[in-house]
């Protein structure tokens, strides 16, 4: 009986990181994702009004919660961590209940409490982040592995399969993973019974119908998104010994090599976690960013494959519990100090900013000058003002101005393409009269390097932007930001 109970304490461990993941602020790139799902909810076009390069399937997951805030005034944020955390127990409840007659009870405890830490605890604030949602949805799909390594038929296999199809949808970077598992398996079992099994046909089919579904609803994804990625996105810049030096794959590798060294000859299960572990790390890498949330879901399998490393030795399940969440508990707060997002927010410069703007133009609405998402999006989000720009940031300033690109601007009538497109989507959104500018610093842009940059003196070229400007006065500057209000 007791026993029975110590999964109940895993999660009451886990859960303040839960708690804690509905106080602001909200994570900027979830936030930035949840404002154009709410965008789109109120009439706005994907990709046509609101341009961004994200495939749709991660504005369409947002949709229900977005939907859900207009129809009862409850804080759009608050709607999306709960979302994701019932998307979390989805997978949670879909996972755990076949692992008991997959493992030992020590590797079984193990796991679920690895399961927890890596859901609830590692992610911090990356919780709502995609590959937060991609580890959840994994989850099934990875122990249901377990057993189709083994031959055994699982009902719930087409569930799992589905559902992981979706959360590799969100980046084609994510295909990794189940390339990686997919062809463990049938290492394991040859290719015959690999193809008798539907998981992989299943899989494939939610692929094929959100690609139709994508050309069908978002046209423009293909017309218009790919070509400006295209004609953006070089990809020679990778700063390669920071991407492997960084402060992520030293110790997912290490892990890996340690933890695949003494499990590999242990049976399927810890060998299909460092399979899991390695083919999203690789996803991570992929991005060419380095950036942590990149690395979530790769950090929850290392865990997971800490937590059966820690049942199989340990035996006793409540050792491997306490033991595995210690761990959790412990690379977490390497990564960051716990609830540091939500304990410093009340005096961070984004927060006087934000109490600067409901001064100026309480609920206002707002267009902002700067290449980066921090902290536009997760401040409107508590603000409940509106944002009026096509684009999420003037990200693509940075790809059309490198740092050792050759000095001064094109003239103005020369601009085509992407640039053209971003001067005018400008001059419409000031058309718009937003209450409030806020112009980031051009020192605070890391994208220009050592380049100056004025965004106003850039913008103001064009005679719409600059008649337009001529209406706002500013208000203040903090921490790099302008406030400018219409007058």
């Amino acid at each position: 009986m007791a026993e029975r109970k110590l999964p109940i304490l895993c999660f009451l461990v886990g859960l303040p990181w839960l708690i804690a993941a509905f106080f602001p602020p909200l994570n900027h790139d979830s936030a930035a994702v949840l404002t154009w799902a709410q965008r789109m909810v109120a009439g706005e076009r994907l990709y046509i009004d609101l341009i961004d390069v994200n495939p749709p399937m991660i504005f369409w997951l947002n949709l229900p919660p977005a939907a859900v805030a207009a129809w009862t005034g409850i804080s759009a944020a608050v709607l999306l961590v709960f979302w994701y955390a019932l998307l979390t127990a989805v997978g949670l409840a879909l996972a755990l209940p076949s692992l008991t007659r997959r493992v030992s009870p020590g590797e079984n405890l193990g796991v679920i409490a690895a399961a927890v830490g890596a859901l609830l605890v590692l992610p911090a604030h990356s919780f709502t982040q995609r590959e937060h949602l991609l580890l959840a949805l994994a989850l099934p799909y990875l122990i249901h592995a377990v057993g189709r390594a083994q031959g055994e038929a699982d009902r719930k296999a087409w569930i799992t399969a589905a559902l992981f199809a979706v959360a590799v949808c969100l980046k084609p970077h994510f295909l990794l993973i189940p390339a990686g598992i997919e062809g463990f398996l049938i290492a394991q079992r040859g290719l015959k019974a690999s193809l008798r099994d539907p998981t992989v046909p299943i899989m494939a089919g939610v692929g094929l119908m959100y690609l139709l579904a994508v050309k069908l609803i978002t046209p423009a994804y293909f017309s218009a998104i790919l070509p400006m990625m295209a004609e953006l996105y070089t990809g020679a810049g990778a700063d390669w010994p920071a991407l492997l030096f960084g402060d992520q794959i030293p110790t997912l590798a290490f892990g890996c090599l340690l933890l695949g060294g003494l499990t590999w000859r242990h049976g399927v299960a810890p060998r299909l976690l460092l399979v899991f572990t390695v083919t999203a790390s690789l996803a991570g890498l992929s991005q060419m960013k380095g950036w942590d949330y990149h690395f979530v879901a790769a950090r929850g399998g290392l865990l997971l494959l800490v937590g059966w490393s820690v049942g199989h030795w340990l035996h006793t399940p409540g050792r491997a519990m306490g033991a595995t969440l210690a761990a959790a508990i412990a690379y977490a707060s390497l990564l960051a100090p716990p609830f540091a997002p939500q304990r410093s927010f009340a005096a961070s410069p984004a927060a006087r900013l934000r109490a600067l703007m409901e001064q100026t133009a309480p609920g206002g609405s707002v267009l902002w000058f700067t290449t980066s998402l921090k902290p536009q999006f997760s401040i409107l989000q508590t603000t409940g003002g509106q944002y009026r720009g096509h684009y999420m940031s003037l990200w693509p300033l940075p790809e059309l101005y490198p740092p050792d690109g050759p000095p001064g601007l094109r003239p103005l009538a020369s601009l085509s393409g992407i640039e053209r497109d971003l001067i005018a989507t400008t001059a419409a959104d000031l058309a718009r009269k937003p209450d409030l500018l806020v112009v980031t610093d051009g020192a605070s842009e890391p994208g220009f390097g050592a380049r100056a940059w004025d965004h106003l003196a850039y913008f103001r070229r064009d005679p719409r932007i600059a008649a337009a400007l001529m209406a706002y006065a500013p208000v203040g500057t903090i921490d790099g930001w302008t406030l400018y209000h219409r007058h």
